[in-house]
């Protein structure tokens, strides 16, 4: 093994490594170990070991998990290279935290719908690894409330995830737009006790849909 090969294992080994990695960041840190242009034959042949080995696992072509780190890059922390500024939300949010029965197997994540009039690829995403599905909120919805309330920026801090009061009510800003097909969730479906319900509130009120989660709640027996 050349000596840049066991520099870049012991990078991506470190803590601090990222979950997921794309094929131009592993093409940078090899360069830059090496000291010079690692030649694509060269670095796609270590790749082909490093899957081999089961250290790397593709995700789709040029995106990879990272399994040299422990703990190894999960599924979900590839939603934000599929698709730009996307947060895991919804359903797979609230797995996260064991906050819902049942939980899909198809990974869940919410993307920004900007003004500008560009719209992101919305939909299911089929990988290795896994299903996504990504749908669209409005950025100045998604983005409503302060960053702590909406990010689990302590639990989750190598990939956007929604905090499970912030899943929820995009579950129900979903529910209630005519251009999505997503259904309103069932109560018996979420621990909603476990919910902390002055940041539910507080986001609710930040996302204009404080009246849909009262209805919710009454539907659900606990206005």
């Amino acid at each position: 093994m050349n000596n840049w090969q066991v520099r870049v294992e012991l990078e991506l080994a470190h803590a601090s490594a990222p979950g997921v990695i794309a094929l131009g960041a592993l093409a940078r840190m090899a360069d830059r170990f090496a000291g010079k242009s690692v030649p694509t034959t060269t670095l796609h042949h270590w790749i082909r070991r490093c899957l081999a080995r089961r250290r790397l696992q593709r995700v789709q072509k040029g995106l990879y998990l990272n399994a040299f780190r422990s703990p190894p890059g999960r599924p979900v922390e590839a939603a934000g290279h599929l698709r730009r500024d996307a947060v895991i939300s919804l359903q797979s949010a609230l797995a996260e935290f064991g906050l819902l029965n049942n939980p899909p197997r198809i990974m869940t994540a919410v993307v920004p719908l900007d003004s500008d009039g560009f719209l992101p690829s919305l939909g299911r995403v089929k990988t290795a690894v896994g299903e996504f599905v990504f749908r669209g909120i409005p950025r100045r919805i998604l983005e409503a409330g302060d960053a702590e309330d909406r990010l689990d920026l302590v639990g989750h801090p190598d990939f956007a995830c929604a905090t499970a009061e912030k899943a929820l009510l995009d579950w129900l800003y979903l529910a209630q737009s005519a251009r999505s097909t997503l259904g309103a969730p069932q109560s018996k479906d979420i621990e909603v006790d476990a919910l902390k319900r002055s940041r539910l509130n507080s986001l609710s009120r930040s996302m204009e849909l404080s009246s849909a989660l009262r209805d919710w709640q009454k539907r659900a027996g606990r206005g």
